[in-house]
């Protein structure tokens, strides 16, 4: 897993989200795995989580206990949550309620973008706010 040294958390955090995409998909873990997702923005109990997906790949859904936003930037994805399944294409989005998203899969090449409002924040006051090689 790769390091980050970049800032999770500040006043104002900005990203090149083709950029981030590009280095996602270059990742030795993407290119074996067929999935990646690394955190943009860690702080408090608040995430913003780019994810690249092949086709048929499944996103983590370790947040699922979570208040959730799925916007889909590239490709799409059928998304199973308590209210039945529903495709979601490029510029569209979902929200789920904690408890709610139970399978996000790409039907096709996907880039995503997931917010998170974390239930079980692991963010302690005084800690460091860059990560280290963490995949959310």
């Amino acid at each position: 897993m790769s390091s980050i040294n970049r800032p999770l958390a500040g006043p104002t955090l900005s990203y090149d989200l083709a950029a981030e995409a590009a280095r996602l998909r270059q990742d030795p873990m993407y290119k074996q795995s067929g999935k990646l997702g690394h955190a943009l923005v860690k702080n408090g109990r608040f995430r913003v989580i780019l994810t690249a997906l092949a086709a048929g790949q499944a996103a983590e859904t370790a947040n699922a206990d979570s208040a959730m936003s799925i916007q889909v930037l590239e490709g799409s994805l059928q998304v199973r949550a308590d209210g039945g399944e529903q495709e979601l294409r490029q510029g569209q989005l979902i929200f789920t309620a904690p408890g709610d998203a139970h399978d996000i899969r790409a039907a096709q090449d996907a880039l995503i973008l997931i917010t998170v409002s974390a239930q079980n924040d692991d963010f302690r006051p005084g800690e460091s706010r860059t990560g280290s090689g963490e995949n959310p």
